[in-house]
């Protein structure tokens, strides 16, 4: 749906006072700003409503905007703001028994201590996720929506290490997208992620990626295939 009737229905839903609509309607319209970078209405839209929907005290609703508007601050790089909108969402959807809402906050939150290289941390709290990657539905639009444009600038980033021959800035990007990867599911391409990333490792003598890649290798391979 183009952006400008995405804005009409938005516009709609928040005169109509329903929170069901004003979520239904809202999510899509700031995936779709963060798909052309506009994160400062994102944000804008996503806070302008957050006391509307605040104020008829449901916790559910309440923690989908808190989780868009983390977001929102992920993709901007505002790592700590993000996590602040996460944690709240996340006692949230605690008390309002989601565990899908669970489950991505856990997504988003375990790939943002992975962005800040602080690998075993990520690790511990992706841990759940990777179980069963992560399925979500429409109200976790905006979530799915920046992984998956997470993943295309970190390709972008690999490309271009590689145009300049530079195994320690392919390195860097690759390896952050095989979690990426892994949370959404594409077992191909992290395992190929993950090889490269520990052939490049091993050559620049990278022990914390090394050690951090096994954990994941070990995490990513799921309960059934670590039994055999």
């Amino acid at each position: 749906m183009p952006l400008s009737d995405l804005e009409k229905s938005f516009t709609s839903a928040k005169e109509s006072g329903l929170s069901t609509e004003i979520v239904a309607a809202i999510i899509p319209l700031v995936d779709a700003y963060q798909q052309v970078r506009k994160f400062d209405p994102a944000v804008r839209c996503l806070k302008d409503v957050l006391p509307v929907i605040r104020e008829k005290g449901e916790a559910g609703q309440e923690a989908v905007i808190l989780t868009a508007l983390g977001t929102a601050f992920w993709e901007m790089a505002q790592l700590q703001k993000a996590l602040d909108q996460f944690s709240l969402a996340r006692d949230l959807f605690k008390q309002s028994g989601d565990k899908m809402g669970e489950r991505a906050i856990l997504a988003m939150v375990g790939i943002t201590f992975w962005r800040k290289c602080d690998w075993q941390r990520a690790l511990e709290i992706l841990a759940d996720v990777f179980a069963d990657g992560l399925v979500v539905d429409d109200r976790f639009m905006s979530v799915r929506g920046a992984l998956e444009r997470g993943i295309a600038t970190l390709q972008n980033r690999v490309r271009m290490g590689r145009e300049l021959v530079d195994p320690l800035k392919t390195l860097q990007p690759l390896f952050s997208g095989c979690a990426l990867y892994r949370v959404l599911g594409n077992h191909e391409q992290f395992e190929l992620c993950l090889n490269e990333s520990v052939a490049l490792a091993e050559s620049l003598n990278k022990t914390d990626i090394l050690d951090a890649a096994k954990e994941l290798k070990l995490l990513g391979a799921g309960p059934a295939s670590q039994g055999r």
